[in-house]
């Protein structure tokens, strides 16, 4: 279903921007559409104190539609003034694609479906919580996740799909055609797919890097830190531990040797990533094409040149 999804999206990735123009020039559809939809939803979902209902959900529906909107401007506040700037610019052009599918689907599901609880900001990104069966899906900055989703870096849903988000930001216009396509037509196991595995490594740099006590070496279940056995990493890094009946593979950001191996899993985008984007449908080609190459390797670790500082733990560098 998740990937259902994620192929709608990318076909209809040309409609937000035409569906926010018609926002902005019939502002009586602004908010008041997601409040009588949310109204409606909540009289006809409810069997008792259906009027109550009717009016907690219509006020829901309307508060989330605000902060959908306010999601195209927040940033980071863990960047710098500058950084945080540019971040927020990019979403309306180095990230457009992306950001347009992430705002419409986020306004379908709150006004249309009516599925969506809450709207919160973290690091940047706008997440939604909502009733879903599927796991999570991300589109630029805009995280649409399942109940147990949470704006915490401990939250093992939003830890992998704000890796996503970094995703976006680095590749920009390369995002759909380089990750999406391909994550849709993944074969085998899903988690060992090299966009999926470059989508941990980002955020387990990242939320180790902001935070030098976001680890916990102490405890694998505690919902504390990065969680290895929810967003794993291939078994040629690391170190395997097991847990009851679980095993995963365990890395160490203070020791050097760990980073640099989680850096030989960084996935890059190409020139004609963003070069398709001239002649449609010329990304879609390049998708299915990187999609196929995908499909057919493996991801294996670079060989990396080691000297004797980098065998032992060090302090983390960013």
């Amino acid at each position: 279903m998740r990937f259902l999804l994620l192929a709608f999206g990318c076909v209809l990735f040309v409609m937000p921007s035409h569906a926010s123009k018609t926002s902005v020039k019939n502002p009586d559809y602004f908010i008041i559409d997601s409040w009588v939809s949310g109204f409606i939803a909540g009289l006809c979902k409810t069997k008792e104190k259906r009027w109550k209902a009717a009016w907690k959900r219509a006020n829901q529906s309307a508060k989330n539609d605000a902060r959908i909107w306010g999601g195209l401007f927040v940033s980071d506040t863990n960047s710098r003034s500058g950084k945080r700037a540019l971040e927020v610019g990019s979403r309306f052009f180095y990230q457009g694609p992306q950001t347009g599918i992430g705002f419409f689907m986020s306004h379908f599901y709150n006004t249309v479906l009516c599925k969506v609880n809450t709207v919160s900001y973290a690091n940047g990104s706008t997440l939604l919580n909502m009733n879903v069966s599927w796991t999570g899906i991300c589109f630029g900055n805009y995280i649409l996740a399942k109940k147990s989703s949470a704006p915490d870096p401990n939250n093992r849903i939003f830890q992998h799909e704000y890796g996503h988000y970094l995703q976006s930001k680095r590749m920009g216009f390369a995002y759909l055609v380089r990750v999406g396509l391909p994550a849709i037509m993944s074969k085998g196991n899903h988690d060992e797919h090299p966009v999926e595995v470059d989508c941990n490594r980002e955020g387990f740099l990242y939320f180790n890097e902001i935070n030098p006590k976001f680890q916990n070496d102490s405890a694998y279940y505690d919902k504390k830190g990065w969680d290895f056995l929810y967003n794993p990493f291939p078994d040629t890094i690391g170190i395997k531990k097991k847990v009851g009946r679980n095993s995963f593979q365990y890395l160490n950001f203070q020791d050097s040797l760990d980073r640099r191996k989680v850096d030989s899993l960084k996935v890059k985008a190409k020139w004609f990533d963003y070069a398709g984007w001239i002649a449609f449908p010329a990304p879609a080609i390049i998708g299915v094409s990187n999609a196929s190459r995908y499909n057919h390797s493996q991801v294996k670790p670079k060989e990396v040149q080691l000297n004797a500082a980098d065998s032992s733990p060090s302090g983390a560098t960013k």
